[in-house]
């Protein structure tokens, strides 16, 4: 009797599970009429966060036809130079979610109207207006819209996400019965072994040990090396990707995991996470590693101030600690949404600790910035305010100025590029009084041959400005307007011939802050893609027979401007 109750037990779990399952196929159909190959996968690793959806390959053409995934109404719209570019939000009612479709060509028709006819009552390109819900309900197979590269798109494709319509955290589509094609098992190409403590020791040595891995699927294996002797705390970190068929790009992995032995040292599982979360890809990943080979490592260990739901809550907290004469079997397993699996064993001997705690302590210098403190530094020629979640775990803050005034400031150091920040921190650095323009200033970060205008505002005798980077910074002044020039029309001629008006727009320094295009005395809509330098009008009534008088003011974040003007003939 017992034994019949729980195989029915069973087998209805079974079903539900395979039920759910179906119904979850069965709600939506896919964005586009063109089969799935993705460019990039939800949880993917990216440069200060994780991907929030799934990049959709449109074979490099723009304008295939979107399509509403299912039932639902326009709930957003949003037009930005950066970012998203043109994006539509569709909150579903049947599963409580929101359908997100980005770097948009253009809107269907009907919806494109409307936008444009907002952007002009707004007198402004970039917007992002909530809709109601009776203003553009839509049908499941509907058209809404085309495939583009708008916003900070780096190609033609569709950015897609599913969110949840109350805590709008962003949901795996995979989840939800779109199908990919994937046969391919992911890829390890690098283990890292980390000590933890002060008399933590990997192969004799107390630094970080990285090991090339070599194989493939399950036969992963360690290249040259059987086993790693350690004695102490240590954590570990992996370098891993994963393919799908048909397509050449490398994409993110669904789940990682490590266990020592029979232990669950470290899970990660990209299902669901909130915006709010995302940043903490920084603390997830080796920072130090990735800033200096632009390769990222998963770590194991947890951080004290890194509340990534991704990471499965763990007590060791994705330490393990090796005592003299332990033999302990590590294994990784890593997979894809579609079960593909891959596996790197490895073995850890625990030998006898030989490391100066002593000297190791006092290897790190610097102000000691607690986690989860507020912290403030202040010199003679610079100042730096960290709030209390600023670092994900304790860090010693080395800082420096140096030169002298015949610049616009000295040169300030702030610890280092390779130390992640989490929250953005006030910095102020004093100004030559001889030399203060004070409406051209910018603070500048310095990272090898690279000077990154910051922006800032200046206050008596300071600039000031709020980042999220450490490293060196010096004051720097931009005094040289933007360029505009004319792509496709003379500015005193006839435009008959197109139907489109382009604009090059460059600046040298400091980037463009406002772009004020107006025609015949009128505000003028034009798409601005910064990326590409250009600026668009599409010609429409608003051009009118005869004489056209075409105005563009360009302003730099320095106040820097240009003008182009132009007599047009149609």
């Amino acid at each position: 009797m017992k034994l019949s109750i729980l195989t029915l037990a069973f087998v209805l779990s079974g079903y539900l599970l395979y039920s759910q399952s179906d119904v979850r196929k069965s709600v939506y159909r896919p964005p586009l009429d063109i089969p799935i190959f993705l460019s990039g996968t939800f949880g993917e690793l990216r440069s200060d966060h994780f991907h929030s959806g799934m990049d959709i390959r449109v074979g490099g053409k723009e304008g295939l036809p979107i399509y509403a995934i299912a039932d639902g109404y326009v709930s957003r719209v949003g037009v930005s130079p950066v970012g998203f570019g043109k994006v539509l939000y569709i909150n579903h009612q049947a599963t409580d979610h929101t359908s997100v479709y980005a770097h948009l060509q253009n809107f269907a028709p009907r919806i494109a109207q409307w936008v444009k006819q907002q952007q002009y009552d707004q007198k402004k390109f970039s917007i992002n207006i909530y809709t109601a819900a009776e203003l553009f309900p839509v049908k499941k197979g509907e058209l809404i819209g085309y495939a583009g590269n708008s916003g900070s798109s780096g190609g033609a494709h569709l950015h897609f996400e599913l969110r949840d319509v109350a805590s709008q955290e962003v949901i795996n589509p995979l989840l939800w019965g779109f199908q990919t094609k994937d046969f391919i098992r992911p890829s390890i190409s690098r283990l890292a072994v980390y000590p933890e403590n002060n008399s933590a020791q990997i192969n004799g040595n107390s630094k970080p040990l990285f090991i090339e891995v070599q194989g493939w699927g399950e036969q992963h294996r360690l290249k040259d090396q059987k086993t790693i002797k350690a004695s102490g705390q240590i954590s570990f970190g992996i370098t891993t990707a994963d393919m799908h068929n048909d397509t050449p790009n490398t994409n993110g992995v669904y789940a990682i995991e490590l266990w020592a032995d029979s232990t669950l040292l470290f899970h990660f599982k990209a299902d669901r996470f909130s915006f709010d979360e995302t940043r903490y890809i920084n603390s997830m990943i080796d920072y130090r590693f990735y800033k200096k080979h632009e390769s990222r490592i998963v770590r194991t260990k947890r951080d004290p101030l890194n509340n990534l739901r991704l990471i499965e809550k763990l007590d060791q907290r994705g330490i393990f600690t090796v005592n003299e004469g332990d033999t302990i079997n590590f294994v990784y397993i890593v997979k894809d949404f579609h079960g593909n699996l891959s596996k790197l064993p490895f073995k850890v001997v625990g030998v006898k600790n030989t490391a100066d705690a002593k000297a190791a302590a006092d290897s790190a210098a610097g102000d000691l910035v607690v986690a989860g403190k507020p912290y403030q530094i202040s010199e003679m020629v610079y100042e730096a305010k960290f709030p209390a979640e600023a670092f994900y775990r304790d860090e010693f803050i080395q800082h420096a100025g140096e030169g002298n005034f015949s610049a616009y400031s000295p040169r300030i150091t702030l610890g280092t590029v390779t130390i992640p920040v989490h929250k953005s921190y006030e910095l102020k650095v004093k100004t030559n009084p001889q030399k203060t323009a004070s409406s051209k200033l910018t603070v500048v970060h310095l990272h090898k041959e690279k000077k990154t205008p910051l922006g800032g505002k200046w206050e008596n005798g300071w600039m000031k400005v709020t980042t999220r980077v450490l490293g060196d910074f010096v004051v720097m002044a931009d005094t040289i307007p933007p360029t505009l020039k004319a792509v496709n029309f003379q500015l005193n001629g006839s435009i008959d011939t197109i139907n489109q008006l382009k604009i090059n727009v460059k600046d040298d320094f400091s980037g463009i802050r406002d772009v004020e295009p107006s025609l015949n005395g009128s505000w003028l809509l034009m798409d601005y893609d910064p990326k590409n330098n250009l600026l668009v009008y599409e010609i429409d009534e608003r051009m009118l027979k005869g004489k056209n008088r075409l105005k563009v003011v360009v302003t730099d974040q320095c106040g820097n401007q240009s003008v182009l003007e132009a007599n047009l003939y149609r």
